[in-house]
Formats: C-alpha cells, structure tokens, sequence
C-alpha cells in the first residue's frame, strides 16, 4: 500500500466513524485520566489549564488535581499553562486500566530559566503568532496595539496614548475597513464596537465626528474597529493573534482575529511604574486563593499621556479595571462544572483646548468613553455522547460622549429647525455666537454561545474531534445621540443642514450563528497530516420598513491542514519539515452606522429680508428638503476570500517558517455621495418695503403706501449628500516568514529573524461624483477604479542576551526596510488604464461617464469636451508623473529593551527606539514631498515590584 492509499483510506474512516458510528464508539471500554499539576517545591497549581491533543480541556482545583473522563488507550499530547508559570508541553500514554495518572510540575516564570522568550511564537498551520507573559513584559506596552509589532511585517511605532489604537493584520498603513474586520476576542467573549454611532451626521460627514479638520475626528471609531485602549496593557497573561485562516468557531470578520487573556488565577502582588517624557502609568495587581475554593485576580490601572509636554492642558486619561473568578463546583461529582466571571471597568478621556487664555475665542472638544463588560463562561460535563457542554455569556455596556464648543465668527444669516418638506418662517443668526454640540451613544451588546465536542480516538495516535456550536449576538444603542442648542446650532458650511437625532429610535441588530468543525490528527508512518475544516452560516435579523432590506445570511466554509513529511525517523537534517494550507471565506456585517444613516436636510433660501427695527420689516423664509430614504437596500457584507501555502521546519534548536498569503476583500464599507435637485421659490421685496408677513405660500408687504405681493424667481441648486455603500476593495498578497538560529552559548545570544513583503492594492468599486461647487452648472461622474498600490519589504533581527545567572535579558532589534513603494492607479475591471494623455500634452485625464445639469438632464462624455471651457473642468486631471511610483530608498533603526530582575521582589525594564536618533528623511522623487522615515527617539523605563 502506498503512503497515498494509506492516507486516503485514514480520512475515509474518519469521515465514517465521525458520522455513522460514533454511538458505537462511545460504547467501547474507556477510563478516566487523573493528574495533579504543582510547582517546584510540591505546592499544587490551581486553575492550571489542562490540554490533551488540543482538543480535551480540564482545570486544576485547589489541590492541583483535574480529572478527564472517558479517555480511550493511546497516546495524547498534553499543554499546561497557568499564569506566573512557563508552559509545559510532553506527552503522555493512557492504558485505560484504571491507572494512568499525569504529574505536571511547573517553573514559575524567571529569568533564571534556561530559555525566555520575548518574542511571538509562530504557529504555521493558520498563520498564528501568540505573545506570551515574558515578551508582554520585555516590550513594556501602554496598549494592546503596541504587541502587534512582534507580527511578522510590523514596523517599530513609538507607544502613545494620545492616538487610536486599533488592530490592522497584514497592513503597511493603518486601514479603517482592516480594523474593522479584525475581530477582538477579550476572554473569549467578542468585543463589539458594531452599535457606536458616534458620528455628525453620516449623509452629511460620513464616520466623522466634527465636520472640520480639528482633530476631533482622529479619536473615533465609529465604523473602525474597537479601541484597543480600552484594555489595559499589564492586566494580559496572552495574545493570541490569527493573521490567516480562523476556525469558524470565530465570525462577523474579514482581516484576522485578536484573542486577548486576562490574568486569571492565584499571583503575588505587583505594584508597576512606568514613565516616558510624554506618559506617566501606574499599576496595582493580585490574585487571591479564596478559603471557599477557587481564585480571585484583580488589577487597576491609570494612566495619563500628552502628545506635547509643553500643552498639559491637552491630554488623556484613562482608569482600567478588571477582576477574575475561577472555581470548579461539584468538583467530586460525575458532573463537575467549571466557572469564571470576567469584569472589567474602562473610561477614557481625550481632551483638546486651545491656551487657557484664550479659550473663550476658540475650540475646544472632549471625547469621553466610559463603559464595562460583564463575562460568565465556563463548561459542564455531561459524561454522555457530546461529554463536554461549554458556555459564554457576556454583556457590554458603554457611554460615549463627544462634546463640542467653537466660535461661529461667521453664520450661516438664516437658520430654521423645520424637519418636513416645504416653506416656513425662519430665523435671522447674523451675529458671531458660540455654538455647543454633544453626541451621546450608550451602546449594549448581549452575547450567548453554547458548543460542545465528540472526540474520537482512531488507533493508538489518530483522533477527530467533532465541535458544535451556537451563537446569538445582539447589538444596540439607547444614547440621546445628536444634541444641541437650535437657537445656536452648529454651522452648516455648506447646503446640507444639521438636525438632532436620538439613537434610541433605531432598531438593535441581532444575529444568529452556527457553526461545525472537524479537526482531526492521522499518522501514516512517520508522517503526520494535521487538519481543521469547517462551516459557519449566520443570518443578521433586520427591521425591514426602518433598513429597507431582507435579514442578510452568509455562508462561510474554511479550512486549515499541515502535513509533516519528514522527522528524525526518515532524514538525518530535519526534525521536522511539513506543508501547510489553508482557504476560507469569511463576512464582515453591516453596523448600524451603514444600515440605518441620518436622513439628509437641505434647506434653501427662500427669502432674507432685513429691513428697519420696526415689527414686521424683517422676514425669513426657508424651503426645507428632507431625504428620508438615505438606506440603501443593495448594501452587502463586506466579504474576505484567502488562502495560503506554507512550509516550517525545525533543525536541531532552530526553527522557523515560510507563508505565501493572497487575500481578497470585496464591498468594504463607506459612503457614497448622491445628486439630488432642488426647486424652491424666490421671494423678491424690494428695498424700503416694509409690514412684511408670510400665510399659505405668499409673501406680502406694503412699499410706497400700498400693499404688494411678492413675486417669485424659481430657484434650483445640485446638492450632494452621502448614502452607505460597498465602495472600495483590496487585494493583498505577499510573504511572511521567521527564523529562530537558535543561541550561541559562548555569548549567550540568540538571533530571531522575520519579516514580510506586503503588496496591497485598494480601489474604488464604485462611481464618483465630481461635483465643483454650487455654482456650476454641471455635474459628472467619475468612473469607478482609482486606488493606490504599495509594496513593502522588512525584516527585523534581534539578538536576544540572556545570562541567567545575573537574571537579565536584553535585546538589540536591527529593523532594516529593503524596498517601499507607492503609485496611484485608476484602472478598469481589466487593469487597462482609464486615463489618457490631454490633447496639449501637459496632464493626463480621466473621462467621465457624463454629467447631468440643473434640470436633471443626463449627457453622454465626448472627448470633444475636455477643450470645451464650458465642461473641461468636469473631467479628472492628473500631472504627468501623477501615476508614477515613488520609491524609499532602504533605512535601518536600531531599538533596545532590556529587563532585569532585582532579587525575588523587584524588576526593572527599560526601552529605547531610535536610540541612535537617526533622522533620515524621504523627498519624493515626483512631488518633492519630504516625509520622515524614522520615529523620534524614545526612552521609556518601567520598575515592578512584587510582594
């Protein structure tokens, strides 16, 4: 038999034991697995977690005991972790006779281990990176975000506060539609950001929170990804990032997933210090043995940063807090259930002013975020066909407030607050004025999942392991939203008006998942195939009169596999060489901000007429257009296809892995504009009328004596107004590769590489308006299929020191970028380009489709047109070296960390990036642009001390 007949008859048994006779199965003799987990010195370890063949899960209770039941005879892989301690992994051999018993003794975490490490450990099969206790520590972050540069492809950021701070996966740039897919799972519950509506008003400024370039706009994440910030940096035992294909067991997401774990369980108490030039941090943790059983871990932690020292009245602030509960109940019984309750407590606060002294004459704006989140999962055995039924419970609530104050030195002159279509008196607002805004979101998020599994072991080594599961989600928001003064509203700047908006009137999203996944282990010979394949469908339930659209279902199928072709039994170079794989589709839903916008007011006017002091000499008449319908019914989930081919190996003390990555993303989320006419009357009064008034559609007042009606002019303008839309896409491919050479004893130095080529592109699906201004008479569209290209090239060496006996360990990181470049494409679905040279031969234009008029007549693009002085401006115009590519030259930076334990009680880490302080800058070559290549240079220096 052939190592392929071998293979394929494996995958054939499984498929018929998984779904025929796994009754029967389960009715074979099996017994139990006891163990005890302790430390060094015999103590026992509770809430260890217990893993066998990364499918079979047990805690450690207060005696260090755990227990598996119905474990079959064979061979099983075991991973034991608890925080404060290094991970043990072996294996172990179960005789089913009543006997087998595993004792795990676990290291408590020091630097007087023999290996430390402090950086991410590369999983190939899924493309996985997990950053564990040691390296959270070494790098010394002020949020989650600063671990995402231990991914292969990151590039050294300085930590900040003061910025956003959100998960872009296999990005050169920071991306909203990428942070947005990118799910956040906090202690296995997801973290939502799907109900913030935090914005202006979408048909007038899309995601944006303040309609000028103030800054304000830099701290929301309304459409964009959860703020990482939120989470507090020294309260996390591990992350766990999926760069490739997840398990369908994770939805609603495009770009990857973050999977965060808080401290959980027994620990010392730790008091941190951190400060840099522009932060200050502090940090209070412990985890408590209750008397009753079980443990309780709790920390706080409060920061305060400013992105200019000199400016301390422009900062941020922010308080975290969270605690842990784990316990097992009915410990002894046939049916033990474990328990955990996560909480936590965050608010953060961005504020910007102007020098106190001169407050009272400008802006000011304050972005408050405030919330909670409430967690219960755990599991309970039920020893019958499906042993194990785990659950997760969640609940998220916050209060987002953004408030505004800025002078209006110039008014809009005629205000009104009508919300119907049609005239109506309005008001004079002629004088400067301050003007105050508040947006208020309190979103919820209610989450609920049930799963359970049917492993099944094949032989003495091969196993499946069958997982269920269903998901319910529900997301909404009971803020007061937009809100202000309408005697003194916000200035329109523009044809568009502003309205208040309650978000308690629009409907919760609610959706439900299920999902099913086979993973399964084979041996043929001494090769091994690994693999993990699945199906996820949902369906996102909507109120059809208020989104203007069916409930939306998406299926999607993914898979994983490696296959280990050679170990030490078959080769004298590898201890291992595999292949690994893996396709999937994943969805990303439509938030409310996308499916139910602001409707759109356009207020015209009809009539402004300033006369003398006496009653009656002044009137104001504006015509008010209301858009209601701004949904759209065609909005589709944004959708991810990838797949990946790669191959790790290990030889001897080194390792290390290469992946080939292509990703599809379609109908990313965004806002498109939309034309819209508007007809209205022009009241014409002359000068020196006087006894004006207004009824039913009619102006009168007496000039001269007599009294007049009022003649009209018709009036018509082309207004643009934004509706969501699926109007942009990316494509992405590239490489992504790591090597651990393993340490050189005589200097205790190890040397771990990796790094990526990325190639992204990013276009338009769909046309533009070009609309110049209010007074032109014309309006075009713009073909879909401008983007931008970029590639990048880079790796990062770090030569890792670490001398035991002195309990230190420092690192020295080269970050060398080869090659960086950038180009503007404008392209049709055929890559043909759609710009041509102008007739003159001075630029390049890119043809519209056509263009309307003020009477909403359609017309036809002629290449004549462009010479046209009537439609020239119409088209899209590009200087010549407009498409070319602009290229960096390769720059290097040099960073440092280092960590020292002082005793048993204290540590000490420090950090420098730029610690050369190069300053190399990049002209570019097209526009003569200079831009800076490297961070400014950073210290940063830490003290814990632990009791």
């Amino acid at each position: 038999m052939t190592k392929r007949d071998g293979l394929l008859r494996k995958i054939l048994r499984i498929v018929t034991v998984a779904f025929f006779f796994c009754p029967l199965i389960h009715a074979q003799t099996t017994n139990g697995l006891r163990g005890v987990v302790t430390d060094t010195k015999g103590n026992p370890v509770e809430t260890a977690s217990i893993v066998l063949n990364n499918s079979l899960i047990a805690m450690s209770d207060a005696q260090g005991n755990f227990n598996f039941t119905n474990v079959k005879t064979g061979e099983y892989e075991y991973r034991v972790s608890c925080l404060g301690f290094e991970e043990m992994r072996g294996k172990t051999t179960v005789k089913a006779d009543g006997t087998d018993r595993l004792v795990v003794r676990l290291k408590p975490l020091t630097l007087t281990l023999r290996e430390v490490t402090v950086t991410a450990n590369q999983q190939a099969m899924g493309s996985k990176s997990v950053i564990g206790q040691d390296a959270i520590r070494h790098i010394q972050p002020k949020s989650v975000a600063d671990m995402l540069q231990l991914l292969p492809g990151a590039l050294t950021v300085n930590p900040t506060l003061n910025n956003l701070a959100q998960a872009n996966i296999r990005e050169i740039n920071e991306n909203a539609a990428n942070a947005l897919g990118t799910a956040v799972i906090l202690d296995g519950i997801p973290v939502s950001n799907d109900a913030n509506l935090q914005v202006l008003s979408t048909s007038k400024s899309g995601e944006k929170l303040s309609k000028g370039e103030d800054g304000m706009n830099k701290q929301n994440t309304a459409g964009r990804g959860s703020d990482l910030r939120t989470m507090g940096a020294d309260n996390i035992e591990s992350v766990e990032v999926i760069r490739g294909i997840p398990s369908v067991e994770y939805g609603n997401l495009t770009s990857g997933v973050v999977i965060i774990k808080t401290k959980a369980g027994y620990s010392p108490l730790e008091v941190k210090l951190k400060a840099d030039p522009f932060s200050k941090l502090a940090y209070v943790g412990k985890g408590f043995k209750l008397t009753q059983g079980g443990t309780l871990n709790v920390g706080v932690d409060w920061s305060q940063s400013y992105s200019d020292i000199r400016l301390r009245y422009q900062g941020y602030d922010r308080i975290t807090a969270s605690t842990a509960y784990s316990n097992i109940f009915n410990k002894n019984s046939a049916h033990p259930i474990t328990f955990n309750v996560n909480a936590s407590f965050y608010s953060n606060v961005n504020s910007y002013r102007k020098d106190p002294q001169l407050q009272q004459l400008d802006l000011n704006y304050k972005n408050e975020n405030t919330g909670g989140r409430l967690a219960v999962r755990g599991s309970v055995r039920l020893n019958g066909f499906f042993p194990v039924l785990t659950y997760d419970l969640s609940g998220q609530l916050a209060r987002m407030l953004d408030t505004h104050h800025d002078l209006i030195e110039n008014p809009d002159g005629v205000v009104t607050n009508s919300t119907t279509n049609g005239e109506a008196p309005a008001r004079f607002l002629t004088k400067a004025y301050y003007s105050d805004y508040r947006i208020e979101g309190i979103p919820y998020n209610l989450y609920a999942q049930v799963k359970t599994n049917k492993y099944i072991q094949l032989g003495n080594r091969d196993f499946t392991n069958v997982k269920l599961g269903l998901e319910y989600r529900l997301d909404g928001n009971e803020g007061r939203g937009l809100t202000f003064d309408i005697n003194n509203p916000p200035q329109a700047g523009g044809a568009q008006t502003l309205r208040p908006r309650s978000y308690r009137d629009i409907p919760a999203l609610q959706s439900l998942s299920a999902f099913v996944e086979d993973n399964a282990t084979l041996h043929i010979g001494v090769s091994t195939l690994q693999f993990a394949a699945g199906l996820r469908i949902s369906n996102l339930f909507l109120n059809e009169s208020k989104a203007h659209r069916p409930a939306i279902f998406v299926a999607e199928p993914r898979m994983n596999m490696e296959y280990t072709f050679l170990t030490k039994q078959n080769n004298g170079l590898f201890d291992k060489l595999a292949v690994s794989g893996g396709f999937g589709i994943s969805n990303k839903m439509p938030t409310l901000l996308y499916l139910y916008p602001n409707k759109a007011y356009f207020d015209s006017n009809s009539l402004s007429y300033m006369g003398g002091s006496d009653p009656g000499s002044s009137l104001a008449i504006m015509t008010t257009k209301v858009i209601a319908d701004t949904q759209n019914p065609d909005l589709r989930p944004t959708r991810s296809t990838k797949w990946e081919l790669g191959m790790n190996a290990r030889i001897g003390k080194m390792k290390g892995y290469v992946t080939f990555f292509r990703e599809r993303h379609r109908h990313e989320y965004g806002f498109n504009g939309q034309l819209e006419w508007l007809n209205y009357n022009i009241y014409n009064v002359p000068v020196g009328a006087s006894k004006l008034s207004y009824t039913d559609g009619t102006v009168h007042y007496e000039y001269g004596g007599t009294t007049h009606t009022a003649t009209i002019t018709p009036g018509n303008e082309m207004v643009t107004w934004g509706r969501p839309a699926n109007n942009s896409r990316s494509d992405k491919w590239g490489i992504e590769y790591s090597w651990d050479f393993g340490t050189f004893a005589p200097l205790r130095t190890s040397l771990n590489l990796d790094g990526a080529w990325f190639h992204i592109e990013r276009k338009e699906e769909c046309t533009k308006l070009n609309f110049i201004n209010k007074t032109f008479d014309y309006v075009s569209v713009l073909p879909a299929g401008k983007g931008l290209v970029e590639d990048r090239v880079n790796t990062n060496f770090r030569f890792i020191t670490h001398i035991p006996e002195v309990k230190m360990i420092f690192t020295t990181t080269l970050q060398v970028v080869w090659y960086e470049r950038s180009y503007l494409v404008y392209e049709d679905n055929h890559g043909n380009p759609r710009y041509h040279l102008s007739s003159d031969g001075t630029h390049y234009v890119v043809s519209p489709l056509g263009f309307y008029d003020r009477q909403g007549q359609w017309t036809d693009w002629q290449r004549a047109f462009e010479d046209d002085n009537r439609y020239r401006l119409l088209a899209d115009r590009y200087l010549l070296y407009g498409f070319r590519a602009d290229t960096v030259k390769p720059w290097v930076m040099f960073n440092f960390r280092f960590t020292k334990e002082l005793g048993s009680l204290a540590e000490l880490s420090f950090m420098a990036n730029n610690f050369l302080n190069i300053r190399k800058y990049h002209i570019n070559s097209n526009t003569q642009g200079k831009s800076q290549l490297h961070p400014d240079t950073y210290f940063g220096a830490e003290i814990k001390l632990k009791f």
